[in-house]
């Protein structure tokens, strides 16, 4: 038995069955005539009553060696009382620890107060510290969260760890929009968790670049990656100000319009290549080396020299310089300034 009485039982299997079925013919079930009469060795069927009287789904008679048959109702009822206790005595200690933990939050405003550290930008290092306010945020969010996450494939156990908490968001309402790179479509695990989330009402979509990863949440909180120079995980600035909220949610909501909806039928990203491609181009119209130009693009550098070869190709150009020019000259670069191919592709300089 677990914590308050409560059944440790995974499933009842085809002999369990068996046994309960067996007790409501007979009335009154025997060991030695069970044996027999189910062709079950003694062991076997200790195994299969055990958790039948753990579930009181069998209860001794008069007779110590006689097993009575009862109501699955009945016994749902009788073992799930002590649980039921057990969890109000669990939901009573953690209100209680709630309340004396939050009894000192004005405490600690008061202390930023006075310190000149209250501000509506306030930057933590902690990532453990981060992780506690996203959780907060989560559990307080009432109307929407959107999220823009850059780069390719999403880490498969950041998405596992991510989907029970997301399906609650919106098992409760919750709008919930995500915007991806194009390059998100062709990752197996980032296309199994967006079908789930979208079967469950989220909105998904996917543009050729993203610059930096943003959350926000009832567009009254955002939250920001604060890098390190040091390369070490990634703190965040969490902003509540009311005017800068609004400008990031404008941006938002400009790519946002510009995104294409995530099929998840379709397979890879095939229907984004001309973006993708196009996007690249642009990337190398600013001067980036193809390593700049994977990391913007969220893929694997030869998967990048892949489509570069590619451009080329549909350019029907053999270099960089000469791609600059068919482009320019097509007007696939007019919204580019300061174009510039290089024969080598010079390093990142934006």
């Amino acid at each position: 038995m677990g914590h308050g009485g409560t059944p440790k039982i995974e499933e009842l299997n085809d002999d369990v069955t068996a046994v309960y079925l067996y007790a409501l013919h007979v009335k009154s079930l025997r060991l030695e005539d069970a044996v027999v009469d189910l062709g079950m060795k003694p062991a076997e069927l200790k195994a299969a009553i055990e958790p039948l009287l753990e579930l009181k789904l069998l209860r001794r008679g008069t007779e110590t060696e006689s097993l009575l048959p009862v109501r699955p109702d009945i016994a749902a009822a009788d073992f799930s009382a002590p649980m039921e206790e057990h969890i109000h005595a669990q939901m009573n200690q953690l209100r209680l620890l709630r309340t004396q933990v939050l009894s000192l939050l004005p405490v600690y405003e008061e202390h930023l107060a006075e310190a000149g550290d209250r501000s509506a930008v306030q930057v933590f290092d902690d990532p453990g510290e981060v992780r506690g306010l996203l959780r907060i945020a989560t559990t307080e969010c009432r109307e929407e969260v959107v999220t823009v996450q850059p780069g390719g494939a999403r880490n498969h156990r950041t998405l596992a760890e991510a989907l029970p908490r997301d399906i609650a968001m919106l098992e409760r309402g919750i709008r919930m929009r995500v915007l991806y790179q194009h390059t998100a479509r062709g990752d197996l695990a980032t296309r199994s968790y967006v079908s789930k989330i979208v079967e469950s009402g989220a909105e998904v979509r996917t543009t050729g670049q993203i610059a930096e990863r943003l959350i926000v949440f009832d567009r009254k909180i955002a939250f920001l990656p604060n890098r390190p120079r040091d390369n070490g995980p990634p703190g965040a600035a969490v902003v509540q100000d009311r005017v800068v909220v609004a400008y990031l949610l404008r941006l938002l909501d400009q790519m946002w319009e510009d995104a294409a909806p995530f099929e998840v039928s379709d397979l890879g990203y095939q229907g984004t290549v001309v973006e993708v491609r196009r996007s690249i181009l642009r990337l190398m119209a600013r001067g980036l080396s193809d390593e700049a130009v994977a990391r913007r693009m969220g893929m694997a550098l030869r998967t990048c020299r892949r489509h570069i070869a590619a451009i080329m190709q549909d350019l029907g150009v053999s270099s960089r310089f000469q791609a600059g020019i068919a482009a320019q000259r097509r007007g696939l670069l007019d919204d580019v300034a300061d174009v510039g191919f290089t024969e080598e592709g010079s390093r990142e300089t934006g």
